[in-house]
């Protein structure tokens, strides 16, 4: 396989990540990094946070870290806080 076959495959396999774990996400909880490993067992730790990394930079979920535990969770759409909690 050439490299840019290899490459590919691996932001395709990425991008399944990434829609994996959104879906793992859309109860609205925070999740243990290790609950998510556990449910996406077919990608590694590396790749997980990479797409965890992504996605939070991007704003569309919230990445927390409590001790040596990092915690996610699908973020709510912008002004939804505002609509649904209005005493925040």
């Amino acid at each position: 396989m050439s490299q840019s076959m290899s490459a590919e495959n691996s932001t395709h396999r990425l991008g399944t990540l990434e829609s994996h774990l959104l879906e793992l996400l859309r109860d609205g909880r925070y999740h243990a990094i290790e609950e998510l490993l556990a449910e996406a067992s077919e990608f590694s730790w590396g790749q997980l946070f990479i797409v965890m990394d992504n996605l939070s930079r991007s704003g569309m979920v919230e990445l927390r870290r409590k001790g040596f535990t990092y915690w996610l969770r699908k973020a709510e759409p912008r002004g939804a806080a505002n609509v649904s909690h209005p005493h925040r």
